[in-house]
């Protein structure tokens, strides 16, 4: 055989083998086929969770059994409106109700035929900080669900899971109230409030001093 034919002879049989490795794509010559009718196995996908084991969708400080709802909007420093958004709980789903705070107790800013008390309105500029309208709240009652007027009486902690009521007794823009029969955070209303007191915060300071 002639050297040219050689050339062509190997040549030809280059080509034909890059042909076969080219026929199907890159993945065919390293995956096994697939098997008709085979389900394809879905990946796993483990939810998460937070480090105590809670869903991240409810700050972790927020306790069990809390019902979510929506601040409509803010009456003063321990009284508010919120539309509830979540079921499980026994304030009715949909509408907006009246929510007054337990344990504590604020000064007077929107009470009507009576004067503004001192810290009325930094205790309402707080409410509106802490719990701006639109945002997320979680309730919690205690043994009464409503008082005489008709307002549902809950713990209410903010969006991000801190507990409203303590932290305005800490900040001085509430006192600490004791309202039979629900006690179940007192102690910590009370320590929270005499903090406040001994350093001279909010209503404590200078301005509103003569109020202890």
């Amino acid at each position: 055989m002639s050297q040219k034919r050689k050339t062509l002879y190997w040549l030809a049989i280059v080509v034909a083998a890059v042909g076969a490795l080219t026929a199907g794509s890159p993945g065919d010559l390293f995956d096994p086929p697939a098997v008709e009718g085979e389900p394809v196995p879905a990946p796993s996908v483990t939810p998460p969770v937070t480090p105590d084991g809670q869903n991240p969708s409810r700050p972790a400080g927020v306790p069990a059994g809390a019902q979510e709802g929506t601040v409509a909007r803010i009456v003063d420093g321990d009284t508010i409106w919120v539309a509830i958004s979540h079921g499980g709980g026994p304030i009715p789903v949909g509408d907006e109700h009246r929510v007054r705070m337990l344990e504590i107790d604020t000064p007077e800013e929107a009470r009507p035929n009576h004067p503004v008390q001192c810290g009325g309105n930094d205790a309402s500029a707080f409410a509106k900080a802490e719990l701006p309208p639109g945002s997320t709240v979680y309730l919690l009652g205690d043994r009464q669900d409503k008082d005489r007027f008709g307002r549902y009486l809950r713990y209410v902690w903010d969006f991000e899971g801190e507990f409203y009521n303590e932290k305005a007794a800490a900040e001085g823009y509430a006192r600490a109230v004791l309202y039979r029969p629900n006690d179940r955070y007192i102690s910590r209303m009370r320590q929270a409030e005499a903090s406040a007191r001994q350093d001279g915060r909010g209503m404590w300071g200078r301005v509103c001093g003569a109020a202890r």
